[in-house]
C-alpha cells in the first residue's frame, strides 16, 4: 500500500512539473527569424512594419537576417521562422537547414514572394506547397474561406491593394486553403495552411507592397499565422479592436 500511495505521488509530481513546464513556455516569448532579401519587394521598409506589430503584443522576439547561411545552424535557437524574399536559391546545407527546422517542429510563415523563392529546391516547394506562376494586381477582396480554422475563426472578408498571386502546386502538396480571391478569371487561393513533419506551415499571396503590409487586416492574418505556427493560442495585434 506505500509503495502504491508513494508511486502514485511520484506520477502526481510529474504531471505536475509538465504542467508548470507548459505554463513556463506559454508566457515565453516566441522567438522569430524573419529572413528577408531578394530584388523586386522593397523588403527593407515593409518588414519593420510588420516587426512593429509584433513588437506590440509582447509575445514576440524578432531577429532580422538576410544571410542564408542562417538557415544552417542559427535558426534552430528560433521557434519560427518569417519569409519575405524574393529570388536567390540554396545550397544543400541551407536548403536541410530550414526544411529539418520546419519538419522537426519548427513554425513557417511565408509572406508573397516567398512562394517566388529558392526555385532550384524541390523540397522547399514541397514544404511550401505552392510555386509563383503569375499576378494581377489593383484592389480586390480577400474572401474568407475557412471560418472555422483558427487564424481565419472570426475574421471577415476584407479589401486590400496588391498582387494576386498564382501558383503551381507540388505534386505532394496537402493544403488547406484560408483565404481566396476571385476576380474575373483571376481565382485562386489566397493563403493557405499545411503540415510539414512535425511543423507548421502558413503561407499567404498577400503582401506585395507598403500598401498591403500597412493594411490592418493583413496585419492581423499575419499576426494570427504566426501564433498559430508557433502552436499559441491566438490573439489578435493590438491594431484590431
Amino acid at each position: 500500500m506505500k509503495r502504491l500511495i508513494f508511486i502514485c505521488a511520484v506520477f502526481l509530481g510529474v504531471i505536475a512539473a509538465a504542467g508548470v513546464l507548459i505554463a513556463a513556455n506559454a508566457n515565453k516569448k516566441i522567438k522569430v527569424m524573419f529572413l528577408r532579401g531578394g530584388e523586386v519587394h522593397d523588403w527593407k521598409n515593409c518588414t519593420p512594419i510588420l516587426k512593429n506589430v509584433l513588437d506590440q503584443t509582447n509575445d514576440f522576439e524578432v531577429t532580422f537576417t538576410e544571410n542564408l547561411d542562417d538557415l544552417k545552424e542559427r535558426i534552430k535557437q528560433f521557434d519560427i521562422i518569417i519569409q519575405y524574399t524574393t529570388g536567390m536559391e540554396l545550397t544543400k546545407e541551407q536548403e536541410n537547414g530550414l526544411c529539418d527546422f520546419i519538419q522537426n517542429g519548427g513554425g513557417y510563415v511565408g509572406i508573397h514572394s516567398a512562394s517566388d523563392s529558392f526555385k532550384n529546391s524541390d523540397r522547399y516547394w514541397e514544404m511550401l506547397g505552392g510555386r509563383f506562376a503569375g499576378h494581377g494586381s489593383g484592389k480586390f477582396t480577400v474572401y474568407i474561406y475557412d471560418h472555422d480554422h483558427p487564424i481565419t475563426k472570426g475574421m471577415a472578408d476584407f479589401e486590400i491593394e496588391d498582387e494576386t498571386y498564382s501558383h503551381n502546386y507540388h505534386r505532394n502538396a496537402q493544403m488547406r486553403s484560408l483565404t481566396r480571391m476571385n476576380r474575373g478569371d483571376e481565382r485562386q487561393s489566397m493563403s493557405w495552411v499545411s503540415s510539414y513533419g512535425k511543423g507548421r506551415v502558413f503561407y499567404t499571396g498577400n503582401g506585395h507592397g507598403r500598401e498591403a503590409w500597412s493594411n490592418p487586416h493583413f496585419q492581423r492574418l499575419v499576426v494570427r499565422a504566426a501564433y498559430w505556427a508557433a502552436a499559441r493560442n491566438i490573439k489578435d495585434p493590438t491594431n484590431i479592436r
